[in-house]
C-alpha cells in the first residue's frame, strides 16, 4: 500500500473540517491560537522572561490578551527572545482576527443569499396576488399599481424564477411607488404546496397571467386546492387564448372567476385598428388606469327619463349606457327608460364626478343620419386560423374586397362566418409563395389597408418575429413604390412591439398589452368584463375613430357639451378627441375648443 505523505494528510484533515461549516472552522482557529499562547507562554516561564513575582496563569492570560488585541513589544520590552516571541504571538493574533472576520463575513454573506432567496411567508390580508411573470412585459403591474390610486396596497408577484432577478427586472422597468409594497415569490404555479406561501386563502384578488393554456388551467387548479376548504373566496381574474381551454359557464360563476377570452379581443380590435388607424391607442388610453376610466354609478333622480335627457344634461363626466340585469348596455336606444335598478355606465375621472344640469329641460335632438364612410377598396390579410373568422366578422360593411393571403379558397370556407351579412365584402384568396418580393408586391399593389396576423400555432417569439420579418418587407415595399396602404399586426409579446415600432401609418395590436389592461380593469371591478365585451362584441356598440370634419364640427369655437350634443344627432357618444399631438384626450368640460380636418373623434355607436 502507497504510503501518503505528511503534508498530504494534513491538507486532507483541514478539507475535511472546513467542510463542517463556520463552527468547526471558529474551532479549529481557536485551537491553534491556544495552541501558540501555551507554547509561548511555556517558553517565557522556562526561560524566566516574566516579571518576577508573576503567577503562571497571569502570564497566560497576559499572553492570550497580546494574542487577542494583535499587540507587538516595543524594542525596550525586553531581550531578542522575548522579542521574537512576542512578535510572533501579535502575528498569530492578527492572523486570527483576519480570518476569524473572513469565515463570519463569507457566513452572514451566504446567509442573507438564503434569505433574498427563501421565500417570505405572506402575512398581509387583502393583497394582490399575480400568478405569472414574463421578462419584457411590465404593462399589467404597471396597471395595478396605477390602480391603486395612492393608497397603500402589497402586490405578491409568483414564478419559478429567482426573486431578486424578478424584483429587479420590475423595477428597473416599473416605477413602484411608495404607497406599493411589491413582494416577489420563486414557486411553480402549478404547484398548490409552492403557492401556500402567497396567502392565497387571505388575498382579495388573484390574476392568472400565465398564458399558455395548459399552464393557466393548471394554475387555476392549484390555486382551486389551496381555496378548497376557505370560507371566502377571492376575485380570479385569468385569460385564455382558445374555445378548447374556455373555462364552463357554471364554474365561473360558482367559483367567482372572470375569464378574458384575449385570442378573440385581440382579433375584433385588429379589425378595427385595421380601417382606423390610431384606434389601437385611443383604446388602451380608454381603459387605462390613468385619467378617467368607466365607472357604474346609482343616479335615483334619473330613473324614469329618456337616455338621451341624461346624456345631454351630463357634465364632468360622459355617460356611455346603462348596467341592466348584469349586462352593459352601451348607446342604447336614445328613448330607452332608465329603470329603477339600472346602473349608469360614465367614463369619468373619478368615481361619482358627473352632474346632471337640469336633464328635465332638455330638448330633443334632431337626429340625422349618420355620414356614410367612404368606400375601402381591397384589404388585404396575412394569416388564418380562428382570429380569420372573427376578423373577417368584425371588418366593416364598406370594405368592398378583402384578400387572403398564403390560404386556398377551401381552407378559407372553414374560416368564414355563417352568415353572409356578417361579411357581405367580396373574399378572394392567393396561395402563392410570399418569400417572392415580386409576389408580395403584387398582393399588396391594389391594398388600401394591410393586416397581418401572428400565426397561433407557433411559440410566441418564433411568430412575432415573422410578423416583424414580413412587417419590414411591407414597409419596404411602401418606400420603393410609393403605396399608400397601412399595416395593422397583430404581436403578441410587449417588448417586440418597442423593436419594430417606428412606421407612420401602423398599428401594433400587441395581445400582452391588450390583456393586461383589461386583466387590471376586470380585477378592480369584475363588471367591466360584461362592458368589454359590448365594447368589442359586432353586434353591439364599439369604438370607432371618425374624422371631425364627417360630423359637421371642425371650424367653429364650441364647448364640449356642445360638441357631444352635436355628434348625438349622429347616433354617436363622444368620449375624447385624437390629434396629430395626442392620441387620446378627453374633452374638459371648462375648456371651449376649435377642431380642425386633421382631429378625429372618439366615439361608441353601432356602426
Amino acid at each position: 500500500m502507497q504510503k501518503i505523505p505528511l503534508r498530504k494528510r494534513i491538507r486532507y484533515w483541514l478539507d475535511r473540517r472546513m467542510t463542517k461549516g463556520t463552527s468547526s472552522m471558529v474551532k479549529l482557529l481557536l485551537i491553534a491560537v491556544l495552541f501558540m499562547v501555551i507554547l509561548v507562554t511555556a517558553l517565557v516561564l522556562l526561560f524566566h522572561l516574566q516579571k518576577e513575582g508573576k503567577q503562571p496563569l497571569a502570564v497566560f492570560w497576559d499572553n492570550l490578551r497580546s494574542a487577542m488585541s494583535s499587540s507587538f513589544p516595543s524594542s525596550d520590552s525586553g531581550n531578542l527572545l522575548y522579542i521574537i516571541l512576542y512578535t510572533l504571538l501579535g502575528l498569530t493574533g492578527m492572523i486570527f482576527t483576519g480570518m476569524l472576520i473572513g469565515i463570519f463575513s463569507t457566513s452572514m454573506r451566504g446567509k442573507l443569499l438564503e434569505l433574498q432567496k427563501e421565500n417570505p411567508e405572506i402575512m398581509e390580508e387583502g393583497h394582490m396576488v399575480v400568478l405569472g411573470f414574463r421578462r419584457g412585459e411590465y404593462a399589467l403591474l404597471a396597471e395595478l399599481m396605477e390602480a391603486a390610486h395612492g393608497k397603500k396596497q402589497t402586490i405578491v408577484v409568483a414564478e419559478q424564477m429567482e426573486r431578486m432577478e424578478m424584483e429587479k427586472a420590475i423595477r428597473m422597468n416599473v416605477k413602484v411607488p411608495k404607497n406599493i409594497s411589491l413582494i416577489t415569490i420563486n414557486a411553480d404555479t402549478e404547484s398548490a404546496a409552492a403557492l401556500q406561501c402567497c396567502g392565497i386563502d387571505r388575498t382579495s384578488r388573484i390574476i392568472v397571467n400565465t398564458r399558455e393554456t395548459g399552464r393557466t388551467v393548471k394554475t387555476f387548479l392549484a390555486v382551486n386546492i389551496i381555496l378548497r376548504n376557505s370560507e371566502t373566496r377571492p376575485k380570479i381574474v385569468t385569460t385564455v387564448d382558445a374555445d378548447a381551454s374556455a373555462f364552463p359557464e357554471d364554474l365561473l360563476s360558482d367559483e367567482n372567476v372572470s375569464m378574458l377570452h384575449s385570442a378573440n379581443v385581440v382579433a375584433r380590435i385588429v379589425a378595427h385598428a385595421a380601417t382606423q388607424t390610431g384606434i389601437f391607442d385611443a383604446f388602451l388610453d380608454m381603459i387605462d388606469f390613468e385619467n378617467f376610466e368607466f365607472y357604474f354609478e346609482t343616479k335615483e333622480e334619473m330613473y324614469g327619463l329618456p337616455f338621451w335627457k341624461a346624456v345631454l344634461s351630463g357634465t364632468n363626466g360622459i355617460l356611455t349606457g346603462l348596467f341592466r340585469d348584469g349586462k352593459a348596455l352601451l348607446n342604447p336606444a336614445p328613448e330607452t327608460v332608465i329603470l329603477q335598478g339600472d346602473l349608469l355606465v360614465v367614463f369619468e375621472e373619478n368615481p361619482g364626478d358627473i352632474r346632471f344640469i337640469e336633464p328635465e329641460k332638455e330638448t330633443v335632438p334632431e337626429f340625422l343620419p349618420a355620414p356614410e364612410p367612404e368606400p375601402v377598396p381591397e384589404v388585404v390579410i396575412f394569416g388564418g386560423g380562428k382570429a380569420l373568422t372573427t376578423v373577417l366578422r368584425e371588418l366593416p360593411d364598406h370594405v368592398e374586397r378583402i384578400k387572403i393571403i398564403g390560404t386556398t379558397e377551401e381552407d378559407v370556407e372553414r374560416h368564414l362566418p355563417k352568415k353572409k351579412e356578417e361579411c357581405p365584402s367580396e373574399i378572394v384568396t392567393d396561395a402563392r409563395n410570399t418569400s417572392s418580393q415580386a409576389n408580395l408586391k403584387d398582393m399588396v399593389k391594389d391594398a388600401a389597408h394591410v393586416i397581418v396576423l401572428s400565426d397561433r400555432k407557433k411559440k410566441e417569439e418564433e411568430a412575432d418575429t415573422e410578423t416583424m420579418v414580413r412587417i419590414m418587407r411591407l414597409r419596404n415595399i411602401k418606400k420603393q413604390f410609393g403605396y399608400p396602404f397601412t399595416i395593422t399586426a397583430e404581436m403578441r409579446c410587449e417588448n417586440n412591439r418597442k423593436l419594430i415600432a417606428g412606421g407612420e401609418r401602423e398599428d401594433f395590436v400587441v395581445a400582452t398589452d391588450l390583456s393586461a389592461m383589461m386583466l387590471a380593469q376586470i380585477s378592480d371591478d369584475t363588471r367591466r368584463i360584461s362592458l368589454f365585451n359590448e365594447l368589442l362584441d359586432e353586434g353591439g356598440s364599439e369604438v370607432y375613430l371618425k374624422p371631425a370634419a364627417d360630423m359637421k364640427v371642425t371650424g367653429e369655437r364650441m364647448s364640449a357639451r356642445e360638441l357631444r350634443r352635436r355628434v348625438y344627432q349622429y347616433g354617436y357618444i363622444t368620449v375624447g378627441i385624437r390629434t396629430k399631438e395626442d392620441p387620446f384626450r378627453v374633452l374638459d368640460d371648462n375648456v371651449t375648443m376649435l377642431l380642425n380636418s386633421d382631429d378625429r373623434l372618439v366615439l361608441i355607436g353601432e356602426k
